[in-house]
């Protein structure tokens, strides 16, 4: 668990010993934050049957049945709500609805976490919102999101907001006990700076996406299956048209591949697509990122 994530789980743990703790939680914060492991902490707290105290934080017995079936994942009073990428249709969220509606088998709650909730579809935000509104004794409910600004206003209304901020820069990398020659290091590189399985992906589509503009080996299929394909391309996207314009104006050290005026139309085309996909809940991934690299190709051919 980040150290940065103590001060949540004291105030949590607050809640729940006094019996005050919100039937909904949305947790938001950059990719790598820590959200997951902030509420996976909090839902086995919630149903541990011999939880700890450790200086004022509630813990898991990690002993008692209800642990062990979380470790095994097949504890039955916890439903799990996963986008994988896509959106969250409202009979996924209507499923929440009618697990709340029945008796909890074996603790005195129920809990139900919605990964990625930004990718829910309007019909499926509205959904959730009459489980929101009218909450049952012992039920909770978590959210997770990076893009709090795209859910509906009404959803984070009914929603006790948690905001995780992990230090920037210099204290960043010594929190992660990290080195680097990146000045501009910051909080959207934080899943590459803590994952080196994330960090080897971003290395090999940020190598395939300049080849891609430099109009070589890499064919548009290829950079668009990778943009398609994971779950990080948008900020990645985002990320290495940021470096090649560093690189323009000498901020970064690396060979510049195109010119000012052509990197200037291509980022203004990347911010666009990452506009429509994040403004528009039901966006259509696999077209935006075509229509994307047809007009990148046409900036690049007319140069």
């Amino acid at each position: 668990m980040h150290s940065w994530l103590e001060q949540q789980q004291l105030l949590l743990s607050k809640q729940i010993t006094q019996i005050k703790l919100p039937h909904a939680i949305l947790i938001n914060g950059v990719e790598g934050a820590g959200k997951s492991d902030l509420s996976l902490w909090l839902i086995q707290v919630l149903s541990c049957t011999k939880p700890q105290n450790s200086q004022g934080i509630i813990l898991p017995c990690n002993v008692c049945k209800a642990c062990l079936l979380h470790k095994s994942h097949t504890y039955p009073d916890h439903l799990l709500i996963e986008s994988g990428g896509k959106s969250i249709g409202v009979d996924q969220v209507r499923q929440a609805s009618r697990f709340f509606e029945k008796t909890a088998q074996i603790g005195h709650c129920k809990t139900t976490l919605i990964t990625a909730a930004h990718h829910m579809t309007i019909s499926a935000a509205n959904a959730l919102l009459k489980t929101l509104e009218e909450p049952n004794a012992n039920n909770y409910i978590v959210l997770l999101t990076s893009e709090v600004e795209t859910l509906l206003p009404t959803i984070i209304s009914r929603c006790y907001v948690i905001d995780i901020r992990p230090p920037v820069g210099e204290k960043l990398l010594a929190e992660l006990k990290q080195s680097g020659s990146d000045p501009f290091v910051n909080l959207s590189h934080l899943k590459e700076l803590s994952d080196s399985f994330v960090n080897d992906q971003y290395l090999h589509f940020e190598s395939c996406f300049f080849t891609f503009l430099q109009n070589k080996t890499i064919k548009r299929s290829e950079i668009l299956s990778l943009l398609v394909d994971n779950t990080n391309s948008v900020r990645w996207l985002e990320k290495v048209m940021v470096k090649l314009m560093r690189q323009q104006y000498n901020w970064l050290k690396g060979d510049i591949i195109l010119n000012e005026q052509v990197i200037w139309s291509i980022y203004q085309l990347v911010l666009s697509a990452i506009k429509q996909l994040k403004l528009l809940m039901q966006a259509n991934k696999q077209f935006i990122f075509e229509k994307l690299l047809v007009d990148i190709t046409a900036v690049i051919e007319e140069k």
